[in-house]
């Protein structure tokens, strides 16, 4: 890709694509909904008015099927939209900062002029600027290039979806090989296909081939263990996403005179907001507590290095411990793939995405709280009884751009209901010889005796989610002393 592609390209035709997916998508829609209509107002009976109506919901089945395509492939244009968008706002940045410095940048040829200055250090810092901008242009170019390889694929697929009487080959159509994975996976994990939507959001969370484009095919890695299920309490899903189109990520390979205040790459973000309906392909980390099946899915979706165009999927650290009244308390580790040093490192330092997450059955729903790191972005939501209700939206504190993991992920918060997690805590008391007076008698006992406040330890990590042997998460019985404790 050139620098004058580069000026040629339209986020807006891009996203004029993906609008005229949207409206294909509803136009099919709006067909099949009229042609139900058309069915149900038929008036005779036999066996010919069955055939007709059994032949209507063929079609209006192909018809919704199709709608789905199209919308699919819109929402993958879309996506990338929003990168080209991102890539050319920093290719405004790198002109303007040119023009500071007094460079022109010859977009027909491909190259950069400075006025020579006479005074020798001028002259050294000329070449510097000229450098550093140079730079800026490289890496920008090899980031478009990738991203245009992308674009390109979509916007072929959301071709091939609005094409009359065609199929289209995205993949998320409800008969499609994604469906098929899914059962594979859950299958494989409970021995019979799913049924419920309890069932099949599981089968979404424990299916971990990837199908959005920028993930090129890497899987995720996705790890599980089997919890004492909790019947009407459904799915509790846990999303931590990067709201941002990209963010900037630590790397030492980086140059060191880039003009940057470190080294860094940048990384896909997830580019989007709070969203309910979110599959779990679209987070950082995404864990389904499932109570009615009994079992905790936890996977780390692949991370793209937008600048090497590497794609890889690191492995989360997910461990648990669980009360006899079903509540679940969690506690995850999860770190950047392409972290200098590996992602054992950035876990220990640590510079890395954990927390310790809370969940409590209760009448009417689950309860949660915790505390977690103030980046990324944090989502919880209850799947039950066929409606989804959020529990817990949280979004960063300090920054939610591209500068979110600098700055977000060494501090933590709390967010939730606090007694879910304290209610995991043993409170013992805490034995004190005696003190002797100031005329060598006994001082006198305090009104409240000294306790020991003791988290639990005993928790139970996770394992791969095609291993023969599931852990099984421990239970856990705090000690509670309350006749050491005032009384209120």
């Amino acid at each position: 890709m050139s620098l004058a592609d580069l000026d040629r390209w339209k986020p807006a035709s891009v996203r004029d694509v993906a609008a005229a997916a949207a409206n294909r998508a509803n136009h099919f829609r709006d067909i099949a909904r009229s042609q139900r209509a058309i069915v149900a107002s038929l008036v005779w009976r036999g066996v010919s008015r069955e055939r007709v109506v059994a032949k209507a919901r063929e079609i209006g089945t192909d018809l919704r099927e199709h709608a789905d395509e199209c919308d699919q492939t819109g929402r993958e244009v879309l996506s990338w939209a929003s990168q080209v968008e991102s890539i050319k706002a920093e290719w405004t940045r790198i002109q303007r900062l040119a023009d500071r410095w007094g460079i022109t940048i010859d977009v027909a040829t491909e190259t950069l002029e400075c006025f020579p200055s006479a005074d020798p250090e001028e002259g050294a810092e000329d070449e510097r600027h000229l450098q550093i901008v140079h730079d800026a242009i490289v890496d920008l170019l090899r980031q478009a290039d990738w991203t245009d390889r992308h674009l390109a694929s979509a916007v072929a697929r959301s071709a091939t979806a609005m094409a009359d009487g065609e199929s289209a080959a995205a993949p998320l159509t409800p008969d499609s090989a994604q469906r098929q994975n899914q059962i594979a996976s859950f299958r494989r994990t409970f021995g019979r296909d799913p049924l419920s939507d309890a069932d099949w959001a599981t089968a979404a969370a424990l299916d971990p081939h990837s199908y959005d484009p920028k993930n090129d095919g890497v899987d995720a890695t996705v790890v599980v263990a089997r919890i004492k299920p909790v019947p009407g309490q459904g799915v509790v899903r846990t999303n931590l996403f990067i709201p941002s189109a990209d963010v900037w990520a630590p790397a030492l390979e980086s140059p060191l005179f880039t003009g940057q205040l470190m080294p860094y790459d940048n990384n896909l973000g997830d580019n989007r907001g709070f969203d309910p309906s979110v599959v779990p392909e679209a987070s950082r980390v995404s864990i389904y507590t499932d109570f009615e099946n009994g079992i905790i899915v936890a996977r780390q979706n692949p991370s793209v290095n937008a600048d090497t165009g590497q794609v890889r999927a690191g492995t989360p650290n997910i461990s648990a411990v669980q009360q006899a009244n079903g509540a679940v308390l969690l506690r995850y580790n999860a770190a950047d793939p392409f972290s200098p040093g590996g992602e054992r490192v950035a876990k220990a330092v640590p510079f890395s995405v954990n927390g310790t997450l809370g969940i409590r059955p209760e009448a009417d729903g689950p309860r949660v709280g915790g505390t977690v790191t103030s980046f990324p972005a944090l989502e919880i939501y209850s799947d039950r009884n066929g409606t989804t209700a959020p529990l817990l939206q949280s979004w960063p504190s300090l920054t939610a751009d591209a500068s979110g993991p600098l700055f977000g992920l060494l501090p933590h918060k709390d967010v939730g209901d606090p007694t879910v997690v304290t209610s995991f805590t043993s409170v013992l008391p805490r034995f004190e010889p005696p003190q002797l007076g100031p005329v060598h008698g006994l001082a006198p006992a305090p009104s409240t005796p000294p306790i020991w406040i003791v988290p639990p330890e005993n928790f139970t990590p996770f394992g791969p989610a095609t291993s023969a042997e599931v852990p099984v998460v421990r239970v856990h019985t705090p000690l509670r002393s309350d006749e050491f404790l005032p009384s209120r």
